[in-house]
């Protein structure tokens, strides 16, 4: 498991005077336990004015049980304190009188988190003793488990103010720079929820029926509703993280490993000729090359502007439309022409021959003299 960092203090942030104006000061309470419709329109003032990161410090400093389990509970990551929670003990300090079912909710959610914090602590404890590195896997794992933590909280509103919340999805998803992968992950988790709760509108099985029954049709079909735009949002924009790879450009070889297995003759003494060093093939546009063996001519052209390349003892990159083989009866006269003529003498050598002409097959080998490369 990951080592979490020490979370820094952070301050509450003051809401604006713009934003009171439409939302209103802070609730103020009386002796009256609050109707259902005053707990729902608070829970949506602080939710509005204090987000994820900032709502933990609610909780911490309204604290109403034992202080001492505040220093318990600011061991949890933000996204595991539960942002109710936080919304009541501050309701409670400002005097609110809670009605008996938030209490019972109040109570067990930090019993909740005390557990968890407890198995943070003595994880820890073994963490020290063997340092563990989370893998790539673990963390997006880990960032995918904050992320539903931060749905869950919204899920837990909603279901506490009568199935009404004017969460936006996208715009989450918008906000936290939530990748491909993450939101993928998020529509999954929330589908087998959506399952069940098509099944028990559907009035099919008795067990969900029962588990649901306290839930109104209306807010049944708000909850579904919810439910379905946390995973159409979550697939949207899944889809539109989506991006046109662009196509690996493919590294050239070097020379050297181009030409390390390229056989061909040095030098052919009987008509004074020298091999030119292959490394200048290497993006060539055109290759004059003899076959001493067969008296055999091959003028090569290259395809594109990129020039030749070579791939073992094969010839690559030229074009067999212009490329041609031609054998020659008076290669001191011709070979010479090559060697030392110009482009135009060049462009007439094959033409000016009169023996059948061959396509070649672009392989070099031991008999052949490489005469000359046009750049």
């Amino acid at each position: 498991m990951a080592i979490k960092a020490k979370r820094r203090p952070r301050k509450i942030r003051t809401p604006k005077s713009f934003d009171e104006k439409y939302m209103g000061t802070e609730p103020i309470w009386t002796d009256k336990v609050p109707t259902d419709t005053e707990m729902g329109r608070a829970y949506n003032w602080y939710n509005y004015f204090y987000g994820t990161k900032e709502v933990a410090k609610l909780l911490f400093d309204n604290y109403p049980r034992d202080k001492k389990e505040v220093r318990l509970l600011k061991r949890l990551p933000d996204w595991k304190i539960n942002n109710v929670v936080c919304y009541q003990a501050r309701m409670m300090a400002m005097g609110c009188k809670l009605p008996e079912s938030s209490k019972e909710y109040f109570n067990s959610k930090i019993n909740d988190m005390l557990e968890s914090a407890k198995q943070i602590r003595e994880e820890k404890k073994v963490e020290k003793k063997e340092v563990f590195k989370p893998s790539i896997q673990e963390r997006i794992r880990e960032q995918i488990s904050e992320f539903i933590g931060e749905i869950e909280e919204q899920v837990d509103i909603l279901t506490n103010n009568k199935f009404k919340s004017d969460f936006n999805m996208y715009k989450w998803l918008q906000q936290n720079n939530v990748k491909q992968q993450q939101s993928n992950a998020i529509a999954r988790y929330y589908k087998p929820l959506l399952t069940e709760l098509l099944e028990v509108q559907g009035g099919g099985d008795e067990q969900l029926k029962e588990a649901y029954g306290n839930i109104k049709k209306a807010e049944l079909k708000r909850f579904v509703e919810f439910i379905a735009m946390i995973i159409g949002d979550a697939e949207t924009w899944r889809d539109n993280q989506k991006t046109v790879r662009k196509p690996r450009t493919k590294k050239p070889r070097p020379v050297e490993k181009q030409i390390q297995k390229v056989k061909y003759l040095k030098e052919y003494t009987e008509l004074k000729l020298v091999s030119i060093n292959p490394a200048e093939i290497i993006g060539s546009n055109q290759l004059w090359i003899f076959n001493v063996k067969y008296r055999r001519l091959t003028r090569y052209d290259a395809v594109g502007p990129a020039g030749f390349s070579i791939k073992g003892t094969t010839l690559q990159g030229w074009d067999p439309q212009n490329s041609l083989t031609k054998t020659i009866r008076k290669p001191e006269v011709v070979l010479e022409n090559i060697k030392t003529g110009g482009k135009r003498v060049l462009k007439k050598v094959m033409d000016e021959l009169n023996t059948k002409t061959n396509e070649p097959n672009g392989r070099i080998n031991q008999d052949c003299i490489l005469l000359r490369v046009i750049k």
